[in-house]
């Protein structure tokens, strides 16, 4: 019987989600099934219990619940408290557990791209649990970090500084980095900032539909999100599964083509 997956989220058709998983399984000769569960915030609970009664065997997580389904879960792992937003929840004994790949995903789209964040100005656009994600691997990474949002009253103590869209001075920033889904498919005309903003700036922009958003095609220098999507659901896997998985060039190819095709 194979097993059950899905994605928690909502006005998630875009995802391509599904065909990554549906593959890697192939790939490791397990047979799973993976949803895309798009509900309203109520029907989560529903969910949770289906989870805890076995009729799944474990979740991603995307907007809008990367935080609210921490409320759901029996047991935080250290890097989902400390990002204060959980994308992976599985059940392990009678608990179950809410995990974070995004760090992972984040801090292997650095890696791949050998982007120097260390000691540079980087401007994290947006607050959601991506941004959350985004912001731990900077500090880690030494970074010096200022978190852009359209209201001051919304701040987590998480952030350390904090500023709205409108107090941007470009001659500040080294790196934007993209956590909002503005520019994603279908909406591909809308961005974050505008092109003075942008220009001769390195951007980041964690959107991977499409592979290249209106906000990159300003700036100097420029990546999506691809690599942190399929880093994040081989992590996801390694946790469901119960394997360690190699995420080597060629497998990162191999996933570029399934959700890109």
């Amino acid at each position: 019987m194979s097993e059950k997956y899905g994605l928690l989220g909502k006005h998630i058709s875009y995802s391509k989600s599904p065909a990554i998983h549906q593959h890697m399984a192939k790939k490791l000769g397990l047979s799973i099934s993976y949803d895309l569960i798009d509900i309203d915030e109520e029907d989560i609970p529903r969910y949770i219990k289906q989870l805890r009664q076995g009729l799944y065997q474990g979740f991603n997580v995307t907007i809008p619940y990367k935080q609210v389904v921490m409320k759901y879960v029996d047991e935080l792992t250290p890097k989902a408290k400390r990002i204060k937003a959980v994308n992976t929840l599985y059940v392990k004994g009678d608990k179950i557990i809410g995990d974070n790949t995004d760090y992972d995903g984040f801090l292997g789209l650095i890696a791949k791209h050998n982007i120097d964040v260390k000691d540079k100005h980087v401007y994290l656009l947006g607050t959601g649990g991506a941004a959350k994600a985004a912001y731990i691997v900077l500090s880690d990474l030494g970074a010096n970090i200022t978190v852009v949002t359209r209201q001051l009253a919304d701040n987590d103590p998480l952030f350390k500084r904090v500023i709205t869209y409108q107090m941007i001075n470009p001659k500040d920033v080294d790196i934007y980095v993209n956590a909002t889904p503005i520019g994603t498919s279908p909406k591909t005309n809308e961005s974050v900032l505008n092109k003075n903003y942008v220009d001769q700036k390195i951007v980041i922009d964690l959107i991977y539909q499409p592979q290249k958003t209106l906000l990159m095609s300003y700036a100097k220098e420029a990546y999506n999100g691809l690599w942190m999507l399929v880093i994040q659901a081989v992590k996801s896997e390694e946790i469901w599964f119960d394997r360690k998985i190699d995420v080597t060039p060629s497998l990162l190819q191999e996933l570029k083509e399934v959700i890109y095709q």
